[in-house]
């Protein structure tokens, strides 16, 4: 004689069946509605679905563990934890669902916390950097209280191509973006009394710019938690050279951004001090010098990093084929492009070069999306096209050579022009 399976408290699935069934029968009509308050629980498990499902297989893998009771085993730790930054959001949301089921509940007595919102921080725990409390170890990076949160900060736009705002860094990146500013405005208006806004904004620009907050990415060895899409993935190095590695390098700094804004929401009562003593002392080994400057009575040294403005592709092609009457026309020419990635129209200007024996010769084409860059990017072409090139650096040595070494450059020898005649930048 064949059971029936029976459930964990000795029901069969199909008693339970038919039991729900009728209960759903003879329910009060006005349950089947549901009310803000579910809507709200309901949306908060949904936005923490994949959450708990991961955690919930991540259990299941441990259940030899829990049954023979391994309470030290890795992996039930890392389940437990899991469930823990979880139980915050899902745990009331259950609560108020199950209301329906239990008419001694009051709704009254179940509240869903709302998700962590932006904290205004107070600056009065800044204190001044002192050059003698100043050290060159590298402080211990502050932890993210919420797990879900710390995920968050270093999962790539394009990791899930297609996913909403609240599955990627980059609104958590906006936030940290603006507390980093805030915070390192406050150090250095506190530390340097004396000096004017103009080099307190230098000071500034060298804590919070992308080459900065990239390399504490990389000391802080987080590059193995960036979950990252495979062509970014594969930039293994980064550098300032190519696009590819200004895009890593940018990712690294966003993400550092990120995790600040996390490091603050999801630890409300203490996150804002935390992460200022943390950044204080991340910020203060390059600092050193201009703090014991300051301690001295003396203005900060202008810094010898900042070096001249690089040419632009269009300058530095200038600069190697033209003298006064050669001229470099850019003209916007029709085209049906659009960024493979973004779906934008791209413009389109072609490089043209009139002098040297030449009328209207077509150099290069670049496109992008914006006509500046475009033109930047035609320039750009005619540098790498080396041959090409070497044809008129030669007549350009051999004109000067025969001028006795002095050749004018004149105005008008490099030309941006749309529809041939409009002028632009």
């Amino acid at each position: 004689m064949s059971k029936r399976p029976l459930s964990s408290h000795g029901v069969s699935h199909s008693d339970l069946s038919n039991q729900a069934a009728k209960r759903q029968q003879t329910r009060d009509p006005r349950a089947a509605q549901l009310s803000d308050a579910e809507f709200t629980a309901l949306k908060r498990l949904a936005d923490n679905a994949d959450d708990i499902i991961y955690s919930l297989q991540q259990l299941k893998q441990c259940r030899n563990s829990i049954n023979e009771r391994h309470g030290q085993d890795a992996a039930l730790l890392a389940a437990r934890q899991n469930f823990a930054g979880l139980s915050h959001s899902i745990a009331p949301a259950l609560q108020l669902i199950s209301q329906t089921q239990n008419p001694h509940l009051k709704a009254a007595d179940i509240s869903i916390p709302p998700p962590p919102h932006v904290k205004i921080p107070s600056m009065d725990c800044v204190t001044p950097w002192r050059s003698s409390e100043i050290s060159q170890q590298l402080p211990p990076l502050p932890a993210v209280k919420d797990k879900a949160l710390e995920k968050l900060a270093f999962t790539h736009p394009g990791f899930v191509p297609g996913s909403s705002p609240d599955k990627q860094y980059e609104r958590l990146e906006w936030l940290g973006d603006a507390y980093l500013e805030l915070i390192a405005t406050a150090l250095i208006d506190k530390t340097f009394l004396q000096l004017p806004s103009g080099r307190c904004s230098q000071i500034r620009e060298r804590l919070v710019r992308n080459t900065t907050l990239a390399g504490y990415f990389r000391e802080y060895g987080l590059e193995s938690r960036a979950r990252l899409p495979t062509d970014v993935l594969h930039q293994r190095k980064p550098g300032r050279g190519s696009s590819k590695d200004k895009d890593l390098l940018k990712t690294q700094s966003d993400m550092f951004e990120a995790y600040v804004a996390a490091v603050i929401i999801s630890d409300p009562d203490h996150g804002i001090r935390t992460s200022i003593e943390w950044l204080k002392a991340l910020w203060g080994r390059s600092v050193i010098e201009d703090v014991q400057r300051a301690e001295q009575g003396e203005a900060p040294a202008t810094r010898t990093e900042i070096t001249p403005r690089k040419k632009t592709p269009k300058e530095e092609l200038s600069s190697k084929i033209t003298v006064k009457g050669i001229t470099i026309r850019y003209e916007k020419m029709e085209s049906n492009k659009r960024d493979r990635h973004l779906g934008q129209e791209l413009f389109t200007v072609a490089a043209y070069l009139d002098g040297w024996g030449e009328t209207g010769k077509l150099l290069a084409v670049g496109s992008a999306l914006s006509i500046r860059e475009a033109g930047q990017k035609a320039a750009a072409e005619v540098l790498q096209n080396r041959k090409l090139l070497k044809v008129y650096e030669d007549k350009k040595k051999t004109f000067v050579e025969a001028k006795g070494g002095a050749v004018e450059h004149g105005p008008g020898q490099l030309q941006d022009v749309i529809c041939a005649n409009t002028l632009w930048e």
